[in-house]
């Protein structure tokens, strides 16, 4: 594959189910066993992008956007409708030996490793599986669980591991054959904020000195703006957005954060400021300071009307949080 060749490229790629509708009730019974009726769902509709070698890119969507159905089509588990995918130039559901040594997929809902086996053990497998030379295994493998700090529980069964402790191992799986392109569905998932962190310090970290081209799907905004320069944003099978995520928060709103020297309640402060409720938010740590979201154009008057209803002691201006704006756009 050529240097300017992207790692992935996507083209067209549109992918529908076919289901059998039940009505309620025996006559529905009856005429699903001899006259069933089907309801196709299209979960892609067209979906073009091309990423490049080394990328890290977020891919963003409501539940049954299609994000998941978009990294099956890539990882080769399902095939596109109709469209075009290629993967490190590779047609990935044609599943040849060389792609898939050159991929993994982790998926947060669900496990990958063999439960019953110490996760030592379970590496093991997947040296044999990938053929690591057992010195270069044994190197990543001490390197990549004191990064993790869960070095100390390789002896350990996977079953028996904490929620956060298991998604590392998984992801150490996943990574021990330095795949080129990783595909990362909701990795974070229920884990504590300390493990989410320290799983994103370790992601960043692994990108900028493998260059290994990741695409990451996730809920959480906080993985989303702290790992993505890129982000894909799909809504019901469409891709609506594709760019940088700071793009997206600087266009029409911004956030004021303003320290008041009295402490009104959020009615009264948004009632002064002819604000709707739900676009000012108290500080958790100061009572005394508050965060207004506010359209850029209106911000001359804003400020007029704070100085003339408030006794102001700071005002400061934020960007609208990748989370509220992502919520709009769900919204609309």
């Amino acid at each position: 594959m050529s240097a300017l060749t992207p790692a992935i490229r996507v083209d067209g790629v549109a992918r529908s189910f076919r289901s059998v509708k039940k009505e309620e009730g025996w006559k529905g019974t009856l005429k699903l066993l001899f006259n069933p009726e089907h309801v196709t769902h299209e979960a892609l509709k067209g979906i073009s992008f091309e990423i490049q070698s080394g990328e890290f890119t977020g891919l963003i969507g409501a539940n049954g956007a299609g994000k998941t159905t978009l990294l099956k089509i890539l990882s080769g588990l399902i095939p596109p409708t109709s469209g075009e995918a290629k993967v490190l130039g590779f047609t990935p559901f044609e599943r040849s030996l060389e792609f898939r040594k050159q991929i993994s997929i982790v998926m947060g809902q669900k496990a990958q490793l063999w439960w019953d086996l110490p996760a030592i053990e379970a590496f093991d497998l997947l040296r044999a599986l990938y053929q690591i030379p057992r010195e270069l295994y044994k190197k990543r493998v001490e390197e990549l669980t004191t990064l993790l700090g869960v070095d100390k529980h390789l002896n350990t069964q996977i079953r028996r591991l904490s929620l956060g402790e298991r998604m590392k191992m998984e992801v150490i799986g996943a990574i021990l054959h330095l795949p080129r392109v990783i595909f990362l569905d909701e990795p974070t998932i229920g884990l504590d904020v300390l493990a989410a962190k320290r799983l994103r310090e370790f992601l960043r970290t692994h990108n900028q000195k493998e260059g290994a081209t990741i695409i990451l799907t996730s809920h959480n905004m906080d993985d989303i703006s702290e790992l993505c320069k890129r982000i894909l944003l799909i809504k019901e099978g469409t891709l609506i957005f594709d760019g940088n995520p700071l793009t997206l928060t600087r266009q029409d709103e911004c956030v004021l954060r303003v320290k008041l020297l009295s402490e009104p309640a959020v009615e009264e402060f948004a009632g002064k400021m002819e604000a709707p409720t739900d676009r000012v938010q108290k500080d958790e740590e100061d009572p005394t300071t508050y965060l207004l979201t506010i359209p850029r154009t209106r911000m001359t008057e804003t400020f007029q009307r704070l100085l003339a209803q408030f006794e102001v002691a700071d005002i400061g201006i934020q960007e609208a949080s990748l989370e509220r704006v992502i919520q709009k756009i769900y919204q609309n």
